[in-house]
C-alpha cells in the first residue's frame, strides 16, 4: 500500500510537471542567443519571440530594431502586423456562430452570400492576353470548404492566372473563376476573407465588433486590432522589403489602419496573441477560467478535416509578397482554420500541432502535446523567405531542446 501511494505521488507530481512547461535561466538565455545571432547572421532588421505554457509565458526575448531610421530598439510590447495571423481568429469567430447554431459547416455559403452562387472554374488559360474558358462547378462552396482552403479560390501571390488577370496587383479571388472544384484540391486563398463577410451578415455586427466582443475582450486581449490607437502607433515596428540581401524601410504613416477583413488587417503584440493561443491549450477557457469556446469545438477545430488531401505547396506567382510556401506542404493537414503538423521531428512540434503565420513572417504554433504555444514575430516581405525560415527553425529547435 505504501509503494502504491508513493507511486501515485510520483506520478501526480510527474503530471503536474509535465503540464506545467518550463524553462531555467539558462535554457532562456540560449534561446537568447539564437534569436540574435539569428538575425545578425541574415542581417534581418528586428524580432520578437514568445513561449507560453497553459498558465503564463515562460520565454520572450526582443533583438534588433523596431525602426531603424530612428534607432529604435525592439522590445517585446512592440506591436506588429500580423496579417493572416487574423485568419485563426476569424475562424474561432465562426465556431461561436456554429455554437449558437447559427451556422453548420457543410451550409453553402451562397445561402448567405449569394453572389457566391454558380461558381465557374477555369478549364483552359491564356497567359498571353488573360482570356480564358470555364466551365460550372459541380460543389457548392461550404463554410466547411473557406475554412480548410479547399474551396478553389486563391490569393494574388499564388496564382499566376489572378497575377496576369490584376496585372501584378491585389485583387479578390472570388471576382473570378475558382481554380480547381470546391473539395478537390488544398489551394491557400482569401476565403477567410468570406467569411469575415458571413460573420458580418450573420451577426448584424461588424467584424471587430464581433470578435472583440466573443473573443478578445472575454480572452483580455487589449492589444489587438485594426485601426492602432493614435497613442499606441510608436509601438508599431516598421516594415521592410528585403531586396537580395538587404532591407528596404518603409517608415510608418502617423496612423495605422487596416480594412476589417477576416484574413488580415489585425495588429498585435506577441503578448497578447498568446492569450488566444492559450485558448486552446485550455480547452476553450480564457486565462481568468472564462468559457470562450467549447472543448468540444476546440477538439473540432484542430482534427484533420481534408482527408487524404494535404497542404500543397502553393507557387511564388508575385515574388514581392511570398517565397514558394507552406512548410509541410505534401505532409501536413489542415484543421478548421490552421495548419497541422502532419508529422513528428526529433526537437520539434508534435503531430497535430496547429499552426499558420502572416505574410510579413510572422509565426505561431500551438503544441497541445507538450502544452506550449509559441510565437516568431518579424515585419518583413516575402513571405517564407529563406532566412525568416532559418531563424524560425534554429528558434523551434532551441525550444525544445531546452524545455523541461
Amino acid at each position: 500500500m505504501k509503494r502504491k501511494l508513493i507511486a501515485f505521488i510520483y506520478l501526480t507530481l510527474l503530471t503536474g510537471w509535465l503540464e506545467a512547461q518550463e524553462f531555467s535561466v539558462s535554457d532562456q538565455l540560449q534561446i537568447d542567443t539564437v534569436l540574435s545571432e539569428g538575425i545578425a547572421e541574415f542581417n534581418i532588421p528586428g524580432v520578437v519571440g514568445l513561449v507560453t505554457n497553459k498558465d503564463q509565458v515562460i520565454y520572450q526575448g526582443a533583438f534588433g530594431k523596431a525602426d531603424i531610421r530612428n534607432n529604435v530598439e525592439m522590445r517585446t510590447d512592440n506591436i506588429f502586423r500580423i496579417a493572416s495571423m487574423t485568419k485563426p481568429i476569424t475562424s474561432a469567430a465562426v465556431m461561436l456562430l456554429i455554437e449558437q447554431n447559427k451556422l453548420k459547416l457543410n451550409n453553402p455559403i451562397s445561402n448567405f452570400l449569394p453572389q457566391l452562387a454558380n461558381r465557374e472554374i477555369f478549364t483552359n488559360f491564356n497567359f498571353e492576353d488573360g482570356t480564358y474558358e470555364t466551365r460550372p462547378a459541380q460543389n457548392e462552396i461550404t463554410i466547411k470548404h473557406l475554412l480548410t482552403h479547399t474551396s478553389g479560390l486563391a490569393y494574388w501571390f499564388n496564382s499566376h492566372q489572378l497575377v496576369k488577370l490584376g496585372n501584378g496587383g491585389i485583387v479578390a479571388s472570388w471576382v473570378y473563376p475558382l481554380h480547381h472544384e470546391p473539395g478537390e484540391r488544398w489551394t491557400y486563398s482569401d476565403a477567410t476573407a468570406v467569411l469575415g463577410d458571413l460573420i458580418v451578415k450573420v451577426s448584424d455586427q461588424n467584424l471587430f465588433e464581433f470578435i472583440d466582443e466573443y473573443l478578445l475582450t472575454p480572452l483580455g486581449m487589449e492589444e489587438t486590432f485594426f485601426n492602432v490607437p493614435g497613442n499606441e502607433t510608436g509601438r508599431v515596428v516598421t516594415a521592410h522589403r528585403k531586396v537580395e540581401s538587404t532591407f528596404v524601410e518603409a517608415p510608418n504613416p502617423s496612423q495605422i489602419t487596416a480594412a476589417e477583413r477576416g484574413d488580415g488587417g489585425l495588429s498585435s503584440t506577441a503578448a497578447d496573441y498568446a492569450k488566444f493561443m492559450r485558448m486552446f491549450l485550455n480547452d476553450g477557457k480564457s486565462d481568468t477560467g472564462t468559457r470562450v469556446l467549447l472543448k468540444e469545438t476546440i477538439e473540432l477545430m484542430s482534427m484533420n478535416h481534408i482527408g487524404e488531401l494535404k497542404a500543397e505547396l502553393q507557387p511564388s506567382a508575385n515574388s514581392y509578397w511570398a517565397e514558394p510556401f507552406p512548410q509541410g506542404a505534401g505532409v501536413d493537414n489542415w484543421g478548421l482554420g490552421f495548419q497541422l503538423a502532419g508529422e513528428d521531428g526529433r526537437n520539434k512540434r508534435s503531430k497535430g500541432s496547429m499552426t499558420w503565420g502572416g505574410i510579413y513572417n510572422t509565426k505561431f504554433w500551438i503544441d497541445e502535446v507538450n502544452g506550449i504555444a509559441a510565437v516568431l514575430l518579424m515585419q518583413y516581405l516575402p513571405f517564407d523567405d529563406e532566412a525568416a525560415l532559418s531563424v524560425l527553425g534554429q528558434f523551434e529547435e532551441a525550444i525544445y531542446k531546452n524545455l523541461h
